[in-house]
Formats: structure tokens, sequence, C-alpha cells
């Protein structure tokens, strides 16, 4: 119990600290990433040192990898508020409200702003969990999106290994149909900041425990099941668990406290711990997936030889 009160304790509290960090510089995202995102992200790697629910061992080239992943990230994140801020003029109150679909009315921005953060998070987080979908079960989205999940473990750090194109478009989307609401921009601006703070719980490696709370938010313990090497294990795409359990793809084992193994279901050529190999990914997949096939063609004749010069019971058979 005392675990638990611990672990809802730093979750609740962060969100609460984050909310009072955005009204106090007043919906502002560069004090807000100072004083409170960066400083967060901070804490949340040092106590996977102080608290580790695995232990902190590295691979070879994996910190490396995971440095130059984070550089990606900013230079994205840097991209991708350019694009917001060229959104906001032509979509701040979306499109079908502008063209006149849709009486103004009905925007969301008229709402007050507790229920426009709650659209918001919503909306956004309904979208992230159709594009991660899409990225696990669509082979060209897989192509990007499988450098998030080469990782044998999770950590903040491995958090951001993406492929930027697949940074790109799952959050581009996300956030333009999260604007067809009408929302405000400091709607959307408090929505980020929470779910920035319950993101980046999903991949710390802290022995956190949250009980019934797994079932309606994505946390560690949840998504470490959706980086399970097998694939009737690797769901749990969203970070409000609503909708994976409106479309069946809710998974929690609870005769299991992890997967047995987690990464990719077949890692063989793939670039596990090198940030360039990972970049190319998308246009060396044929020929990752050629080698992989010649392989097992391969170790099928080798064991159909050796079933030939068997008599079934693992003796060598009689020579004719």
């Amino acid at each position: 119990m005392v675990r638990q009160f611990l672990s809802w304790l730093f979750l609740f509290g962060s969100v609460a600290l984050g909310i009072a960090t955005v009204l106090h510089f007043d919906f502002d995202p560069t004090p807000i990433a100072t004083h409170f995102l960066f400083p967060y992200y901070a804490v949340c790697t040092a106590l996977q040192y102080v608290w580790p629910e695995t232990p902190n061992r590295f691979e070879r080239g994996e910190v490396l990898t995971d440095v130059l992943h984070n550089l990606m990230l900013i230079a994205v994140t840097g991209f991708q508020n350019f694009v917001i801020h060229a959104l906001v003029p032509l979509t701040g109150t979306g499109l079908l409200f502008q063209q006149g679909v849709l009486p103004d009315a009905w925007a969301a921005h008229h709402l007050p702003l507790w229920a426009q953060v709650l659209v918001a998070w919503l909306v956004f987080d309904f979208m992230f969990y159709v594009t991660h979908r899409i990225g696990h079960e669509v082979d060209f989205f897989w192509r990007l999106h499988s450098v998030h999940h080469c990782a044998h473990r999770l950590s903040v750090l491995n958090a951001s290994r993406a492929h930027p194109l697949d940074l790109i478009w799952r959050r581009i989307v996300p956030v333009f149909v999260t604007f067809q609401t009408g929302v405000s921009q400091e709607a959307f601006i408090l929505s980020g900041v929470i779910g920035s703070v319950l993101a980046t719980i999903t991949h710390m490696n802290v022995r956190f425990r949250f009980g019934w709370l797994n079932y309606l938010i994505g946390t560690n313990e949840i998504h470490r099941w959706h980086h399970s090497n097998r694939i009737d294990e690797a769901k749990n795409y969203s970070i409000v668990m609503l909708w994976d359990h409106l479309f069946g793809t809710f998974v929690y084992p609870r005769d299991r406290r992890a997967p047995d193994q987690l990464g990719l279901f077949d890692e063989r050529h793939y670039p596990l711990h090198s940030f360039a190999g990972q970049q190319t990914v998308p246009l060396a997949w044929g020929r990752i997936k050629a080698r992989r096939a010649q392989e097992d063609a391969a170790a099928g004749l080798a064991s159909a030889a050796s079933v030939s010069h068997h008599d079934g019971t693992g003796r060598p058979a009689t020579a004719p």
C-alpha cells in the first residue's frame, strides 16, 4: 500500500504541479518548459536509479543512440511548434466553423477552460490511439514505428527513440484534428502538459504500483506490455485506456509482472543500437526481410536434411 500511495502521489502531484506552472506563467510555453518540463524529465530520469524496476544495464551503443534520438526529438518538436503556430490562425476555431459548415456556437472555445482541456486531451489521445495502432498494423508505418520498439527495456531516455517521420505524422495528425474541435490554444497547451507528464511515466523504469488506476491510465505497468516482443501482447496504444477498452486492445495479464522479453518480434539484421541505421530502416526494410527469408529457407533445408538422416527417434537412420 505504501508503494501504491507513493506512486499515486508522484503521478497526481506531477500533474497538479504542471497545471499550476501553466497557470502561473499564463500559458507561455518557454517558461513552462524551463521551469517545469525539463526539471520534471530530469527527476523522472534520476528516479530510475533510485528506485529501478529492472537493473540499469546498458547494451553497447544504446546510450549514444538514445542521446542522438533525444536531440532529434528537440529538432522535431521545434518543427512541430512552428507548424502549430502556422496552423492556429487557420484552424484555431476549426475549419468547419470557419467555413460556416457548423455554427461557431458549437466550437469548444465557448466551453469553460477545464471542459476545453478535457475535450483537447480526449480528442488528441483518441487520434494518438488511431495513429499509434496504424503504426503497428500497417506495414509501411510499422517500418517507421519499429524504431521505437527495438529497445530491450523501457527508460525515460529511450522514450524518444523513434524515426523522425514517425514522430512527425503521429503528432501533426492528432494536433490538426484536435484544433478542429475549436479549442483555444490555452486549453491545448494545458492538455499538452498533462499529456507529457503521463506519457513520460509510461517509460519510467521505476517500481511504481498503481493498482486499479492501471485500468484507466497507461502507466509504466501497462505500457511495458505494449513493448512485448509477442504480437498478442503488444497492445495498449493510448494514454487514456478508454480507447483500448472500447476497441479490444487492452492487455494486462495479472499472472505476470512483465512480458518475458521486450523488443521486436524478429530483430535479426535490425540496427538495434545504430542511430544512422535506424534512419534508413524504411529504405532497408526489403533487404532486412530478404535476408531473414534466406536464413529461414537455409534453416528449413538444413532441418529437412537432418530429418532425412534419422529414423524419427533421434538415431541415425540405417544407410540403404
